[in-house]
């Protein structure tokens, strides 16, 4: 090597490690700094819980306003906290199981490809002792023959065979090696989702209880807020300075209370409407006689309308509905609110109307029939008394106060 490639190698390595250093160096930094943040974002938490189970010590009916203030605005942001730490404990589950069924489904395509190359492998194992190998494995009385052709082509395949062989042992072999590494995952994923629901459990509780302190606190401040406003008013004619004050400090309480009131509320309307059973998918809805229904209760429907035709009962209806249409019918018939639409008992409605994601309409469960192309508004009806009659042999029960609505359930 000559001297000025030496000096140049030399140089490079130079820069690398020093390069290297750098980048450790950075790694390092920002470790440290994650961890320094880490650390003053545990001394705030600790702050607020602090500061939240001071604000509740107080005598709201005697404090100031300002102390009043501050201590509504400490539970608040301790409510806020615990939020945040049971959102942060689900996702922690989300993430967790979600490995663990990643690494559940490779488990699977490996076991499935394992499969394949078993087969394939036997296929080829027998192919190397059958055809074109001999039984003594003296491969010789292949490869010796009168026509070149053919003994070169039985060279090839059986060169062909063993290397083909030798690649399905080596992959079989990988995936063996791979199937252990993704075992290890999914229990280790399996665990940290166990550890991660019991600590959103723990949160769950925390959370609850700060809710019941921010009550607790909210229902003092409401009595307070009624006492002092009566004295304003006594004031009104005395003193009118005073009593102007009275009333903008209490108006600064009320309008915390109603804003964290507003937020609850609309915390609440969107889990509920998390947690609204699933509607059907369009693809599982079918068509029968021109009503669309899941396809589970096609058949059912078919047999149904059919029976009645053959009695001289014309039954039709609707069926399925997508939740867009359960949404407006909320609105029309219950009001325009986020909780009109998603929280008012279906009673409140007029007439009685369900939740969004709670009609088996929206699932295709339910139908909605006419006779002789009119409503079925009463019992009397004799598209009623044929369904009250003949309806449960098909699964359909309805709905009393509904004469027309009959479901898989009864509601």
């Amino acid at each position: 090597m000559s001297p000025r490639l030496s000096r140049a190698l030399g140089a490079c390595l130079v820069t690398a490690v020093a390069l290297m250093g750098s980048t450790l160096a950075v790694g390092a930094q920002t470790e440290d700094e994650q961890a320094s943040i880490d650390e003053l974002k545990e001394q705030r938490e600790v702050i607020q819980e602090e500061r939240a189970e001071q604000a509740l010590k107080l005598d709201a009916a005697t404090v100031s306003f300002d102390a009043l203030a501050q201590a509504l605005d400490d539970v608040n942001a301790l409510v806020d906290l615990q939020e945040a730490r049971l959102a942060d404990a689900n996702q922690q589950v989300r993430s967790a199981e979600a490995q663990a069924e990643a690494a559940l489904i490779r488990q699977q395509e490996i076991a499935a490809e394992v499969a394949v190359l078993q087969e394939e492998v036997q296929a080829l194992a027998v192919a190397s002792f059958t055809g074109e190998a001999s039984a003594s494995g003296d491969d010789s009385s292949l490869v010796l023959s009168s026509e070149p052709w053919v003994a070169a082509r039985r060279r090839s395949l059986i060169e062909l065979q063993t290397g083909s062989l030798s690649d399905g042992v080596d992959r079989m072999r990988a995936l063996g090696a791979e199937a252990e590494v993704v075992t290890v995952q999914r229990d280790t994923a399996l665990d940290e989702a166990r550890v991660a629901s019991s600590l959103a459990a723990s949160r769950q509780v925390e959370l609850q209880a700060s809710y019941d302190a921010q009550a607790e606190l909210v229902a003092k401040a409401e009595l307070r807020l009624e006492a002092r406003l009566a004295e304003a008013a006594f004031l009104e004619e005395r003193d009118s300075a005073v009593a102007a004050e009275i009333k903008r400090q209490e108006e600064e309480i009320a309008a915390r209370i109603r804003a964290e009131a507003a937020r609850r509320a609309a915390i609440e309307a969107a889990e509920a409407r998390a947690a609204l059973p699933s509607v059907a998918d369009i693809a599982d809805i079918t068509t029968v006689r021109g009503i669309q229904v899941h396809v589970s209760i096609a058949g059912n429907v078919e047999g149904l309308l059919a029976a009645a035709e053959a009695d001289g009962v014309a039954l039709s209806g609707w069926g399925y509905r997508d939740s867009i249409r359960q949404i407006e019918l909320r609105q029309e018939h219950c009001g325009t609110t986020e909780y009109d639409i998603w929280e008012k008992p279906a009673f409140a409605c007029s007439p009685p109307t369900a939740r969004p994601g709670q009609s088996l309409h929206e699932r295709g469960l339910a139908i909605d029939f006419t006779y002789n192309g009119g409503s079925m508004t009463s019992h009397s009806n004799p598209g009623f008394q044929w369904l009250a009659t003949n309806a449960s042999r098909w699964g359909f029960v309805n709905l009393p106060s509904e004469p027309w609505h009959w479901s898989t359930t009864g509601e």
